[in-house]
């Protein structure tokens, strides 16, 4: 019996097409690519062939107006209109066109997603309550809808996707407004004597990188209940309120940026899991300030430096400062040096951790008020008036090991480096002890945040204060329960309760 064969019949000569039956699938074949064509021509959405570039007068929004998506509007130098973008446009400015706001109307508004701004100078409107109430009552039309306490803004932002770089603002109410915009992107700006330079509301993905803010009344950034926001390489200078304000804000990144010379350099309001890291606070009355903020605020590698502001009270400035019942946050690797209190935590914080951080050469190396429950271990204190000092309050102090405080007189006679008595924390009302104090300095090249957390747990378990129990009273036969939280993000105007003629040691938070 011959082999049987392995090939398939349909591959065999004897079941090959014919040419006619060929050139029928061939031409069945293009039918369906036409058809198939066609159908995506109809489905998707037609796409200029190529962007034009149109250069534009000083009649910007005329260019605007006859222009296609995707199109580069190029703006010469000069005075030009105020404009409107709505549609997808990039609008390049070349040798610093300037475009002005009027009354309660931006120099620029942008209501198209995808569109990219560069190399403006806008000069804004500053606040007049006066000249604003006049405008509305001669412009009614303008009234209808419209909130009187809107600020004049120069730069309105509603569309997702924008981009401004390489733009300067100068003398506007507020600079910058942005609400419920994703992915927006300020680049190397600089805005200059405003009352407000940015205000970012209920945004995500936002990037402010290598701006400089300088002389605001109020706040340099003031963004609220966002998130994913990245702040990095700026320099917040001389703002009279607030350099960076973080209101409501959670899972962001500030890292990078040098905050000088403001009444708070960086402020943490009610905001949660964020990275604060390598920034540098000097000049300021609080470096950095943590209030009302928990779970999870790393702050890393930070240097708070020379933090007095003698114009507002003599002597005062605080490094970092956890405030408020802010709990559950982690300082490591912090430097504070020059300050009147370095570290500290103030009023009903508790469960945070204060590990591997440098403070030296302040009136206070750490200070802490009316707080329990917090574990501050391996930091080193030195050269400070007072290294380490708490009030009405019951902390942890060390764990397998302490601090190490350049003013320890103890021995270590079996030199394992940790000191064979222990380290009474100065203060009224302390009843706290450092046990395991360390005779040189703590050096760690890489903190395990988990571990950190993990030893938290592990230590912390003084029962709650009598002031964190809520008080419960009586009124008009209605019972009412009630805490002592904050209601209001940290502002100048409360320092004032500052008695600045008492003496260093008496003078309390008063945020």
């Amino acid at each position: 019996m011959p082999p049987m064969s392995t090939i398939w019949p349909w591959s065999s000569p004897a079941c090959a097409t014919s040419g006619i039956e060929i050139r029928k699938k061939k031409k069945a074949q293009t039918i369906i690519f036409i058809l198939i064509a066609i159908a995506l021509s109809i489905l998707m959405p037609s796409v200029p062939a190529s962007a034009s570039v149109i250069q534009a007068g000083t009649d910007v929004q005329t260019a605007i107006n006859s222009a296609n998506a995707g199109d580069t509007i190029i703006v010469g130098p000069g005075e030009v209109s105020r404009f409107q973008v709505d549609r997808p446009l990039t609008i390049e400015g070349q040798g610093d066109p300037t475009v002005s706001a009027a009354l309660q109307k931006p120099a620029i508004k942008v209501l198209s997603d995808d569109v990219t701004i560069t190399g403006f100078h806008i000069i804004g409107v500053g606040k007049d309550t006066t000249a604003k109430f006049n405008y509305y009552m001669q412009n009614p039309t303008a009234a209808a809808g419209s909130s009187f306490d809107e600020p004049n803004t120069a730069l309105v932002i509603k569309g997702n996707g924008f981009s401004m770089k390489n733009c300067s603002f100068f003398g506007a109410q507020l600079a910058i407004s942005a609400e419920n915009v994703h992915n927006l992107v300020l680049q190397n700006n600089t805005i200059n004597s405003c009352d407000t330079g940015a205000l970012i509301q209920r945004s995500s993905q936002v990037r402010v990188t290598g701006c400089q803010i300088t002389g605001c009344k109020k706040y340099g950034l003031d963004i609220e209940k966002s998130s994913n926001v990245t702040l990095d390489n700026n320099s917040i200078v001389n703002n009279t309120n607030g350099g960076i304000l973080l209101k409501e804000t959670d899972e962001n990144i500030v890292q990078d940026n040098i905050l000088s010379m403001n009444t708070f350099g960086l402020s943490l309001w009610k905001s949660s899991s964020n990275q604060v890291r390598r920034n540098q606070a000097d000049h300021n009355y609080y470096g950095i300030l943590v209030t009302a903020s928990s779970n999870y605020n790393n702050l890393t590698d930070n240097l708070a430096e020379d933090n007095s502001r003698s114009e507002i009270v003599s002597g005062f400035g605080i490094g970092i400062s956890l405030q408020e019942n802010s709990s559950y946050n982690i300082l490591i690797r912090n430097t504070a040096k020059g300050n009147f209190n370095g570290l500290e935590i103030s009023k009903g914080c508790k469960y945070n951790a204060i590990y591997d951080n440098n403070a030296s050469d302040n009136e206070h190396g750490i200070r802490l008020n009316e707080n329990r429950n917090n574990l501050i271990a391996a930091n080193n204190f030195f050269r400070n008036k007072i290294n380490a000092y708490e009030n009405t309050s019951l902390n942890i102090w060390n764990t397998t090991i302490g601090n190490y405080y350049s003013d320890y007189q103890g021995k270590d006679a079996n030199e394992d480096g940790i000191g064979d008595q222990l380290y009474s924390l100065p203060g009224p009302e302390s009843h706290s002890f450092d046990y395991r104090p360390l005779i040189r300095p703590f050096r760690d090249a890489v903190p395990d945040r988990f571990q950190i957390r993990d030893e938290v747990k592990k230590y912390a378990v003084f029962p709650p204060a009598d002031y964190e129990y809520p008080t419960i009273s009586e009124q008009k036969g209605v019972v009412v329960i009630s805490r002592k939280t904050p209601s209001t993000p940290p502002k100048w105007g409360d320092a004032r309760a500052f008695d600045a003629s008492a003496p260093p040691f008496q003078k309390e938070n008063a945020f």
